[in-house]
């Protein structure tokens, strides 16, 4: 078989599978919805997010500071995205200007409903000792209403008071 035929089979393959895959994890609503979750629509409508993040925490790396956050998908869809930026305080609670970065959570098997996921960040600067995310937009699938056997949807949350908090916090 030549290079150019198998690498498009085998790329074809991939798709196929990681659509299966998605397909299977926003397959929800057959089991009902998971403890502890809330439907997308009722988070949407109210302004919420799809995921709720923790607080950074600092621990040790031999490396540079290194911060671990938990992201938690509370509702009743999976989410394949996160976006949102980080910023570093030093031991005074003062934002580290050379510190804000973006930072988020991509991967091919979405977060599910209900589940838990750790995150690290990294930051090169040694005077971080704190830090907040500011989470600015998550992308959830939602079962497509009209044609079901279809799959899913992608959908973006936007987090409407991000450019507000995002300013206050780089103020400080």
């Amino acid at each position: 078989m030549e290079r150019g035929t198998f690498m498009k089979h085998t790329l074809g393959i991939l798709i196929v599978i990681s659509a299966m895959a998605g397909l299977a994890a926003c397959n929800k609503e057959s089991n009902g919805p998971v403890a502890g979750t809330t439907p997308i629509d009722q988070l949407i409508q109210a302004g919420k997010p799809p995921v709720e993040t923790g607080a950074l925490s600092r621990g040790i790396s031999p490396v540079m500071p290194t911060f671990t956050m938990s992201v938690t998908n509370v509702s009743d869809m999976p989410v394949s995205l996160i976006n949102g930026t980080v910023i570093f305080f030093d031991e005074n609670g003062k934002a580290l200007p050379d510190t804000i970065q973006d930072a988020g959570y991509t991967d091919l098997s979405p977060i599910a409903p209900g589940a838990k996921i750790e995150l690290q960040i990294m930051t090169s600067n040694e005077k971080a000792v704190s830090g907040k995310y500011l989470l600015k937009d998550a992308l959830y699938e939602k079962t497509n209403p009209q044609f079901k056997e279809y799959g899913a949807l992608s959908m973006k949350w936007k987090n409407p008071g991000y450019e507000a908090a995002l300013k206050a916090e780089k103020a400080r």
